[in-house]
């Protein structure tokens, strides 16, 4: 019948729909943006086709993939788990903590699902195009000054025409180490370097610390990684090269980061902060909060009282969005924790459980032998790791979160290729 037909569509091209799905990602938080900034218009496009896509997803896993098991259980336990959620929660913001529920239980969803599914494969070129959409919308915007603000107060910084500098940040923060792998062969170097100047200049527009502790990162440990086979390998030329490379670009980021907004913000927070030297930064909990962490600690504390303070069934299954005067609570900005505060320690375990089994997976067979793509690919979940604490909106948000899925899928997918081998 008509069914059987659609079914056996998708079952072919599922792997062709999820790449679209990741494509068009910019695309909607584009939209999304537009629709806010310029038409006033409240209508979340982004988290509607979000949802609607994972509406497909669990369709696919219950009636194609046949693959209801663990699926249904973990469902169940969901729904008992919500129910108990609104039944503590006050019900005259409904709609505000439903948002937030669906909002954070994307990605555990979405991941069960991934799992559920053995054939995914999206290749990393996809993720590439996908961060330097972002990127060369940031710059056509940020070159041609039609942006909104990325910050409203003192801070410089443009995000463009999008709205979420933090879950931007987020996902170029995320994709870099796996950009970095993809752009190691010798083809198309010249497009390479171009988009590679783009993406420098925009992280500095920016303005936020995550993208630059991002690239960092991942410049330090490729650099290990191939300073180590090249002494391996006694291949002396390959060594220099490096170092001159290493001298070059710390010479040059003297030069120009100065010139970026991400300085001038650290400067302006200086200024704000009235520091002498470097070392009040760590001695003064204060500043090192505001400094280091964005007043995050600062939050956490205000949150965590206030969880201290809620009722038993308020400890269990969270404290919700909205306070009673239907106030939204500010949120930390540290992935854990909101998730621990917001759903309390029931929906903590609910949420963590498929997390923490995913990354089991993934270290259970550590591959052996890693080449340097596969290398990227672990430092980008160990960037997920660190960012969620640090500056949250990684596994919180369906915009973000559906590619640390993907990078997960990719890392337990990679071990059965080994088996193989």
């Amino acid at each position: 019948g008509i069914m059987q037909k659609v079914n056996g569509f998708i079952n072919k091209n599922l792997n062709l729909i999820i790449t679209i799905f990741i494509i068009i990602q910019p695309i909607l938080d584009l939209v999304v943006s537009l629709s806010l900034n310029v038409f006033h218009v409240g209508l979340n496009l982004g988290m509607i086709v979000r949802m609607l896509f994972l509406v497909f997803m669990s369709y696919v896993v219950f009636f194609i993939k046949g693959k209801r098991k663990y699926l249904l259980v973990y469902f169940f336990i969901l729904l008992f788990y919500s129910l108990g959620y609104f039944l503590a929660l006050d019900s005259n913001y409904f709609m505000s903590n439903l948002h937030g529920l669906l909002r954070i239980f994307y990605f555990p969803l979405m991941l069960i699902l991934f799992l559920n599914i053995k054939d995914i494969k999206i290749d990393n070129k996809i993720l590439v195009m996908t961060m330097f959409i972002y990127i060369i919308l940031i710059f056509i915007a940020v070159v041609t000054n039609t942006g909104f603000n990325s910050y409203d107060i003192a801070k410089k910084g443009s995000l463009g025409w999008f709205n979420s500098t933090n879950e931007i940040s987020g996902i170029i923060s995320i994709l870099l180490p796996i950009t970095v792998a993809q752009f190691m062969n010798k083809k198309n170097i010249v497009i390479k370097v171009v988009l590679s100047l783009i993406f420098i200049f925009v992280i500095g527009e920016i303005g936020t610390k995550t993208p630059v502790l991002s690239l960092l990162i991942t410049f330090l440990v490729s650099f290990i990684y191939f300073m180590i086979r090249s002494l391996k390998k006694k291949n002396y030329k390959i060594f220099t090269g490096l170092l001159i490379i290493l001298t070059s670009v710390t010479v040059t980021s003297f030069l120009v980061v100065p010139k970026t907004n991400f300085y001038k913000n650290i400067m302006i927070h200086v200024k704000y902060l009235k520091l002498d030297s470097v070392d009040d930064i760590f001695e003064n909990d204060y500043v090192f909060d505001h400094f280091i962490f964005s007043q995050r600690i600062t939050f956490l504390k205000n949150t965590s009282n206030r969880y201290n303070k809620a009722s038993l069934k308020n400890k269990l299954f969270g404290i919700g969005y909205v306070n009673k005067n239907g106030k939204e609570y500010k949120a930390i900005e540290m992935d854990y924790y909101d998730v621990f505060y917001n759903h309390g320690i029931l929906g903590f375990i609910v949420y963590f459980s498929v997390y923490i089994y995913s990354l089991y997976l993934v270290f259970k067979n550590l591959a052996k032998k890693i080449d340097f793509k596969q290398l990227m690919e672990y430092l980008s979940l160990i960037l997920v790791l660190i960012l969620s604490l640090h500056s949250g909106h990684i596994i919180t948000t369906p915009a973000v979160c559906i590619y640390v899925v993907i990078i997960l899928k990719k890392l337990i997918n990679n071990k059965a290729s080994f088996m193989n081998e």
